[in-house]
């Protein structure tokens, strides 16, 4: 009777005060049924794709993964869900970055503007390979909470001996504290209290501890069980130092990075701690040797993921002196990429890490390169390379259970290609629209969100032009990037004294409007656009005459990681100054043979 009379108290007092009572206050309605239809489904397993397929989603959750005829005709077909006709195209799961470096040295801005350009790229997660936990955790916090357009961050605290924390980048990464004493970068040396560490590890949020450099084997295994036990991923250096790849590997980390690093295991001395640049000598193996193929073998056996970071050699050995960034030691191209193909066929799983960030004017962001470098040099197939971008990198961080394939009871984030990426893995860059968490995001809505330090040096001073040659020619790159029309007036003269020598056609093209004119036949808009090819420089020249200067390079115009089929040939640029700045008044492409 109490009871009763309390709850009639309790229903009039919120009728007196114009609420519902609490349990209509908690009642939402169910978000309505959504079926997509319309397209190839790739879906993340490797599996062979189904096509005329159809995903039903409610809210953030996959329903069922099916084929259209199934989905929408049968028995069992739900009469009131609302339909979508993607109208063709294929259907990946989001892509997975599993080497990121977001906050070595914290930009908040920098960082917004690279996951930025991940989301609307197909990428709707990362694994931070260690920086400043600090900044990191926010990161993690603001994306997966949608306060940020980005994909979701995951990311390590490190661990290594006390000799690397004077590199500069953990000193970076622990600006306002000492490297090697705070809970995201730790200094283990034999006498640590490993549980603590780690406890200390897994107390900033991290997923993993990233096991780097000057630790030995005992320390490595340690390390790892008691990380284990805590519910934590191991992530290592292939190369340890002086740990060696098949003992880190023995160790039961989950994964290992840097395939170059590997051929440190036929060494028969290894450094005695880590340097940067220390490089193993080639020439004396193969990647079908046999101390590789034991190497392989006990991977495969303990279910250890390579993150083979191969663009990033190339890019380093392509372009050593022109990249603004810190890139790892001295490697055998071409044995890293046999190393990489040796390791796919033994059935070693393999996962898609970039390790650098490609230029702020790059509509795209470098996993791409790393899945077309594991596609034309590593020998993946472009099945391989997907899974390698979405379900095995998934599992490099843990998270396979939620992420990396498109199933029942899974969130509702997919990218939506134009192109087949079975037939040319670049079809990945054909992206029409991302769905991460259910929001939806089209490509074309994307614009840079870079900081852009050297803008003032790129844009029209008082005079007019650039305030330097190098920044004009930095600046007329960036206009081919995006096929951009409207930075052409700010490079060329502007009158009838401009000429041009085009690649694809004889004779001379005179004055700045021929010139335009010309440049919006190539297929230059306003605003920019993604072209599918690059032009790059080589062997640049400048030679400054005070008044003018001679540009002299090679020119390229393709993709960077498939050289050969690239156009090239001699580039000369005659650079005038304007006033106080810098504007291009002469141009001439010429043509080489196609390499062989």
């Amino acid at each position: 009777m109490m009871r009763q009379a309390l709850v009639v108290a309790t229903l009039a007092i919120f009728a007196l005060i114009g609420g519902p009572p609490p349990a209509a206050a908690q009642v939402t309605p169910a978000p309505p049924l959504e079926i997509f239809h319309g397209f190839t489904l790739i879906d993340g397993t490797g599996r062979a794709p189904i096509a005329d397929a159809a995903i039903s989603v409610r809210g953030n959750e996959i329903v069922t993964v099916w084929s259209r005829r199934e989905l929408l005709s049968g028995p069992s077909a739900p009469r009131d869900a609302i339909v979508i006709n993607l109208g063709g195209g294929y259907v990946i799961p989001g892509l997975i970055d599993a080497h990121v470096h977001l906050s070595t040295s914290p930009n908040r801005e920098a960082a917004e503007a690279e996951l930025y350009r991940l989301l609307y790229a197909g990428v709707t997660a990362v694994r931070d390979m260690a920086g400043d936990g600090r900044a990191l955790a926010s990161l993690a916090r603001d994306s997966r909470l949608g306060e940020i357009d980005a994909p979701d961050v995951y990311y390590s605290a490190l661990m290594a001996g006390p000799q690397f924390m004077t590199d500069p980048r953990p000193q970076a990464a622990a600006a306002g504290a000492v490297a090697g004493q705070v809970p995201w970068l730790q200094a283990i040396t034999p006498q640590s209290d490993i549980p603590l560490a780690v406890a200390m590890a897994k107390g900033t949020y991290a997923t993993g501890i990233k096991i780097h450099a000057d630790l030995a084997a005992a320390e490595v295994a340690r390390i790892t069980q008691e990380a284990h036990r805590q519910g934590m991923q191991v992530w290592a250096h292939s190369m340890v130092v002086p740990a060696r790849p098949l003992e880190v590997i023995q160790s039961d980390v989950d994964v290992v990075s840097h395939v170059c690093d590997i051929a440190w295991e036929a060494m028969n001395t290894v450094p005695p701690r880590y340097h940067h640049d220390m490089t193993p000598q080639y020439g004396s193996f193969t990647a079908g040797s046999a101390v590789f193929t034991q190497l392989f073998g006990e991977m495969v056996s303990r279910g250890t993921i390579l993150d083979a970071t191969l663009a990033t050699y190339v890019r380093q050995d392509a372009s050593r002196d022109l990249l603004p960034y810190d890139l790892p030691g001295g490697c055998d191209i071409a044995f890293a990429r046999s190393l990489v193909r040796r390791a796919n066929e033994l059935g070693v799983a393999i996962a898609a890490g970039s390790d650098f960030t490609s230029h702020p004017d790059d509509p795209f962001p470098a996993l791409y390169e790393e899945l077309e470098e594991l596609v034309i040099g590593g020998g993946l197939s472009p099945m391989d390379a997907i899974v390698a971008a979405t379900s095995t990198a998934a599992r490099s961080i843990g998270i396979e259970a939620t992420q990396g394939t498109l199933a029942h009871g899974r969130p509702v984030s997919f990218v939506l290609l134009r192109e087949d990426p079975l037939v040319d893995i670049r079809a990945l860059r054909s992206v029409q629209s991302v769905w991460k968490n259910a929001e939806r995001f089209d490509r074309t809505d994307y614009r840079s969100r870079f900081p852009r330090d050297d803008v003032a040096e790129t844009r029209p001073v008082a005079g007019g032009g650039a305030a330097s040659t190098q920044a004009l020619l930095d600046a007329w790159l960036a206009m081919w990037r995006p096929y951009d029309l409207d930075q052409v007036a700010a490079l060329f003269v502007n009158d009838d004294a401009l000429s041009y020598f085009p690649s694809d056609r004889e004779g001379l093209i005179q004055g700045y409007a021929a010139v335009r004119g010309y440049l919006e036949g190539l297929g230059f808009v306003s605003g920019g656009f993604q072209p599918e090819s690059e032009m790059w420089l080589e062997e640049v020249t400048v030679s400054d005459f005070g008044e003018s200067a001679v540009v002299g390079a090679v020119w390229y115009f393709g993709n960077r990681l498939n050289r050969r089929a690239a156009g090239r040939g001699p580039l000369t640029m005659v650079l005038a100054r304007v006033g106080e700045g810098w504007r291009i008044s002469h141009v001439n492409f010429g043509n080489y043979q196609p390499e062989r």
